[in-house]
């Protein structure tokens, strides 16, 4: 019989069930889609899918400080076999919208504690001077599978029931707690206490960072949320586009990640701002496209400069901070994925009363607020020196 070492099982584990999770988010977006034929809907099941990341960031965090790491992944993935067998069984039944949320979230909130935990743990199966390499190893699983799992979740909606589609989490948690059985324990010292609000009041440029991120994940990422929408009015109900179109997004996050991992150079000032600049520019044609290949085409480009401006803004986030602030204020940055599903509800709400033309003005002008915190932080350029 093979054996693995256990970092090559966590490995497989995490490539696995970051699959199924982007097979699971076509599956939800689109069968409430198909239930409610509303956008807005579409929207409520990612905030309910997202906002536990953002609500809960510090609960989880303490519980992954004070709970071995083996039983919190036992009870993580029990937590999401129960309550995924409960979202399948209220989209059967056709239970009300707001029952289903609950559930939703519920499930989310373990989920939550996985990602986190994931990330916590990757430090205990490699060396220090292989860290960065794992790390990279990481992001790269998470967009490979973005880019793999939308095409699988499309050929599966389109060839079995979507109910079988939405119980492959099911799958995805057993293979995860055979293929790690046990994990290393994570062992933490207690930080002494710091005033982190009085730090931040005192470093404009990492506030401007963090609003930077908000305003990106608001108008500019919710875009994927949009998305099954967007296809429907411009291109008819069609599966396959709509993974496509995700998929694209994803390569074009794939390229530039493969990029930075083979530079030098560790992101600068000057490179979040042309980053910006591009996110906003990948907008634009999409208003008067209706070609399915050349919107995928444009899509590449904005999952490009989406991506390049996410990656670039946690590294100026990282390498600007003090040591002793840096987990806090990590911490908080890492929360504005949970403006996510808030801008969806947004743009949702935009699409369906003023037309998808009004969505793409909004995320432009939301993406000049996120070029116009940039801007401003070259007013602060003498504090962080070279930039």
């Amino acid at each position: 019989m093979f054996k693995f070492s256990p970092y090559t099982r966590f490995i497989s584990a995490q490539c696995l069930a970051r699959t199924i999770d982007w097979v699971d988010i076509i599956a939800l977006n689109w069968i409430t889609l198909q239930l409610t034929g509303s956008a807005i809907y579409i929207a409520y099941i990612n905030f309910a899918r997202l906002i536990p990341q953002l609500v809960f960031a510090f609960v989880i965090g303490k519980m992954i400080d004070r709970i071995s790491s083996t039983k919190l992944m036992y009870l993580i993935h029990l937590a999401n076999i129960v309550l995924t067998i409960g979202v399948v069984g209220a989209f059967w039944q056709q239970w009300n919208i707001y029952l289903i949320l609950v559930i939703i979230m519920a499930r989310s909130f373990f989920q939550a504690i996985d990602t986190i935990q994931r990330n916590a743990l990757i430090p205990s199966f490699v060396t220090e001077e292989k860290l960065h390499k794992a790390i990279s190893l990481n992001a790269l699983i998470l967009n490979v599978s973005r880019l793999i799992g939308p095409f699988i979740g499309g050929i599966l909606l389109g060839a079995i029931s979507s109910y079988i589609v939405l119980a492959l989490p099911i799958i995805g948690s057993i293979c995860v707690i055979l293929l790690n059985r046990v994990l290393p324990e994570v062992h933490r010292k207690k930080k002494e206490r710091h005033k982190i609000g009085a730090y931040l009041k005192s470093q404009p440029v990492i506030v401007l960072l963090m609003i930077s991120s908000v305003f990106a994940m608001l108008f500019g990422f919710s875009y994927t949320i949009m998305l099954p929408s967007i296809v429907d009015a411009q291109f008819g109900r069609h599966t396959m586009i709509y993974s496509l179109f995700t998929a694209m997004i994803a390569a074009g996050s794939i390229l530039i990640l493969l990029i930075f991992m083979r530079s030098e150079r560790q992101g600068s000032l000057r490179s979040l701002r042309l980053w910006s600049i591009l996110f906003i520019v990948s907008i634009v044609p999409l208003m008067f496209i209706h070609q399915a290949w050349l919107y995928a085409i444009v899509l590449i480009l904005m999952g490009f400069a989406s991506q390049a401006f996410r990656t670039t803004n946690r590294i100026l986030v990282q390498k600007w901070v003090e040591p002793k602030y840096r987990g806090s204020v990590l911490s908080i940055s890492m929360m504005d994925k949970g403006f996510i599903p808030l801008g969806g509800i947004l743009l949702s709400f935009i699409f369906e009363h003023l037309g998808l033309h009004v969505v793409y003005v909004t995320m432009i002008v939301g993406l000049i607020l996120t070029l116009l915190c940039v801007l401003l932080m070259f007013t602060k350029e003498h504090d962080y020196g070279e930039y």
